[in-house]
């Protein structure tokens, strides 16, 4: 894997990448407060099959946007459509982690002759209910804002590690990064606009995909891990119900980000998932 700079619309975006440029395309996206070095024990693994692009979105970890106007959650799904574009991709498959599969699932209603597959990972923004979701916000946005733009990597340890079942396979190499992306002056307040929208059942009324599940017509693969505090695993198994092509595969001994709690059993379920 190496890491690059893509130039989307005037934006420099930080992008992982990986595979051959002629491979089958997936884009993997990461959650809220995060970068796309969640994915590192996994875009070498899927680049054996396919042409992997983990990009920072539109106002997340080193992707500025290229003004102080607003970000809205649609810019970021026309942002990823232009990154596409910029790399000569026409059609690829769609992997989020939390907010992420948010991003994807608008990505794919708003271009659905372009997605192939999707894979939706422990995502309380997709199927968790408004209760639900303002009132996991508010949590978040307690635990984070009073030390984020000071954080250290020692915080982030025990930030990230909430979201484990087994803190010790928090990445070391996660640390750093996360800090160095807050000490930007403009990434913290990106991420309070953010939260903002999500926190507000009336703002995030519009992007919400709950009430459209039965548009989501392209195979699917939910991925959840059985220990997850952000997403209720109840209300995704509610949710492939009413999915036309959807599946769902839960991970024992999870917690929220099962690619990095248990990388080889991940990728070897989402190789043959891309595959089939």
């Amino acid at each position: 894997m190496k890491m690059q700079i893509t130039d989307v619309a005037g934006v420099g975006t930080r992008c992982v990448v990986a595979g051959e440029p002629d491979a089958p395309a997936v884009f993997l996206l990461h959650g809220l407060a995060l970068t796309a070095d969640v994915w590192l024990r996994n875009i070498d693994a899927l680049a054996k099959t396919h042409r992997v692009v983990a990009p920072d979105m539109l106002g997340h970890g080193f992707t500025r946007p290229a003004s102080d106007a607003p970000v809205d959650i649609l810019a970021k799904v026309r942002h990823l459509r232009d990154l596409a574009d910029a790399l000569g991709i026409d059609k690829l498959s769609l992997c989020g982690s939390s907010y992420g599969a948010l991003i994807a699932s608008l990505f794919f209603l708003d271009n659905k002759q372009r997605v192939e597959k999707l894979v939706i990972n422990g995502s309380g923004s997709c199927f968790n209910t408004e209760e639900q979701l303002v009132s996991q916000v508010a949590k978040l946005h307690a635990l984070y804002e009073p030390t984020l733009t000071r954080s250290t990597p020692e915080m982030w340890r025990e930030r990230i590690g909430n979201n484990f079942f087994d803190k010790s396979k928090v990445p070391v190499e996660l640390l750093p990064i996360a800090a160095l992306c807050y000490a930007q002056p403009w990434a913290a307040p990106r991420w309070a606009e953010t939260m903002a929208i999500m926190g507000s059942a009336e703002r995030f009324r519009p992007f919400r995909i709950l009430g459209r599940l039965e548009q989501l017509t392209l195979p699917t693969l939910v991925v959840w891990g059985r220990d997850d505090k952000g997403g209720s695993l109840e209300s995704a198994t509610a949710a492939i119900k009413r999915m036309p092509n959807a599946r769902l595969v839960t991970f024992d001994k999870c917690g929220h980000y099962p690619m990095i709690e248990h990388p080889e059993q991940y990728n070897e379920l989402v190789t043959k998932f891309l595959a089939a």
